[in-house]
């Protein structure tokens, strides 16, 4: 729950104060100042999604208007109300943070089930954000789909439905907003357990193109030009370990098969300053790291830790050279290791069980890179990206949990600096200051959160004005504003 906010949402000439508890409802008290006894009336709340679908209850208190108490009560309530139910239904704190925190919408696509983990992916289609959210449910049930929703208020605007028998808790992987086919229009691409790679139209969810796997696909796919021939390519890999390059018109460019199978994000960029992408993919039950050509060729396969799978990979500059590094986390033995573009192991950490990594940045803007990556015991760390020194850390949560997902970086408060926004796995969401590791804003919610927060400047104004969008555990998207 956040603090009370207070709006004129009837348009009537008085406030409302509206309380948002962190399971998404909103309830909005309205102040008729008459004789009568306090009274609530026309008993109702909202969930966040739905606010404005006409679905409006207000309880209407009516306060006796004595001279000077009318305001005092008004507040009185408001906070008894926020300290009653943060007891109960979460808490939301705000420290020394610039920006102004709260929870914009939560998204009405709960499940029965609590191990959703894909990301939402975000685009800006027609001059308006939406969020694309891959849902999972039971199995062999129709619960599981690529949701489609208004980035405003999370409304549905349409879904993507996986058939019964494909349903699973993996049903629909980490979606990308991309122009794949260069028509200057995105598209929504998503692997799903259908052993498709499919691009949807994003205002209709229609798929327009597909192209079969061997297995599921488990990660985002990527739009790059690989080839160099001036042309899009998509890059896809399946839970087997399969590397597909493909064309927009569903040719395929090349395969390649690893002798493992695959649950980290690969990733596209120029790792050996060559002028060529090349594509570096971690194998998850071998712990390989492999980086191909542009044209399929093996540059070099390397272990970086033998037994353990690499399970999350982040690229970015390291050294100030024109190559980017790549950074790869692993789950047994929790190693955070840096390797070069010609397979040489910069620096490792061993940091615990469950590794995570998802960015290399100057988040303390010293002009060198960090390298943020936590480990299952809640310890969020600042690592020096040059040589793997440890800059600070700082403890997210002390429970006892399965895993930690890793931090997303975004100047989320407009102010021209960037910040951390570190979920944990037992559902609390923080935003942490990079220069110092200061935990300036948490909200917790009592459910579970599997994967790093999806950041972006959805108004697409370039105002700075990032919102964050996290997927829990139980397949609800809850949109955060930060904005000033």
């Amino acid at each position: 729950m956040t603090f009370p906010t207070v709006h004129d949402i009837d348009d009537d000439g008085a406030a409302e104060t509206l309380i948002w508890y962190g399971d998404g409802r909103v309830v909005a008290l309205e102040y008729v100042g008459d004789d009568d006894a306090v009274a609530p009336n026309s008993l109702g709340v909202w969930f966040g999604s739905r606010i404005n679908q006409g679905i409006r209850a207000i309880i209407q208190v009516r306060l006796k208007t004595q001279s000077g108490m009318r305001h005092r009560t008004v507040v009185a309530i408001a906070i008894l109300v926020f300290v009653l139910v943060s007891l109960i239904a979460g808490r939301m704190q705000i420290g020394g943070f610039g920006g102004r925190s709260s929870v914009l919408w939560v998204s009405d696509t709960a499940r029965e089930v609590s191990g959703n983990h894909h990301a939402p992916a975000v685009g800006r289609i027609e001059d308006r954000g939406v969020v694309y959210a891959p849902i999972s449910g039971r199995a062999d049930t129709e619960n599981c789909e690529l949701a489609a929703l208004n980035g405003a208020n999370g409304h549905s605007k349409w879904q993507y439905q996986i058939p019964a028998p494909d349903c699973t808790i993996h049903a629909v992987a980490d979606p990308t907003v991309a122009d794949y086919d260069a028509d200057g229009i995105d598209e929504v691409l998503a692997a799903t357990t259908e052993n498709k790679l499919i691009a949807y139209d994003p205002l209709t969810g229609d798929a327009e193109f597909e192209h079969e796997l061997t297995s599921y696909g488990y990660t985002k796919p990527i739009v790059a030009d690989v080839v160099g021939d001036g042309d899009p390519e998509i890059v896809v890999i399946d839970v087997q370990g399969t590397v597909f390059v493909i064309r927009s018109d569903g040719t395929t460019v090349w395969t390649r098969q690893l002798d493992s199978y695959t649950w980290g994000q690969s990733a596209v960029d120029d790792f050996d300053s060559d002028g060529e992408p090349e594509i570096a993919v971690g194998a998850g039950g071998s712990g390989q790291l492999y980086l191909f050509e542009h044209d399929g060729r093996s540059a070099w396969e390397t272990p970086v830790s033998f037994e353990s799978s690499i399970t999350w990979m982040a690229t970015g500059q390291a050294d100030g050279d024109s190559a980017a590094e790549i950074v790869v986390a692993t789950a047994r033995g929790g190693l955070v290791a840096m390797v070069d573009g010609d397979a040489n192991t910069v620096w490792e950490r061993g940091l615990g069980s469950f590794a995570a990594v998802n960015t290399v940045v100057d988040g303390d803007g010293d002009g060198s890179s960090e390298v943020y990556a936590v480990a299952k015991d809640g310890i969020l760390y600042s690592l020096a990206a040059g040589d793997g020194t440890t800059e600070w850390t700082t403890t997210l949560t002390t429970a006892d949990v399965q895993m930690m997902p890793p931090p997303s970086v975004g100047d989320v408060d407009g102010d021209g600096t960037i910040e951390l926004v570190a979920p944990t796995n037992d559902g609390i969401v923080s935003v942490v200051d990079p220069r110092s590791g200061e935990i300036v804003w948490t909200y917790e919610r009592e459910d579970a959160i599997y994967t790093h927060p999806t950041l972006a400047d959805i108004d697409g104004d370039g105002d700075g004005d990032v919102k964050a969008f996290v997927m829990y555990g139980r397949g609800r998207v809850v949109a955060f504003d930060f904005g000033r």
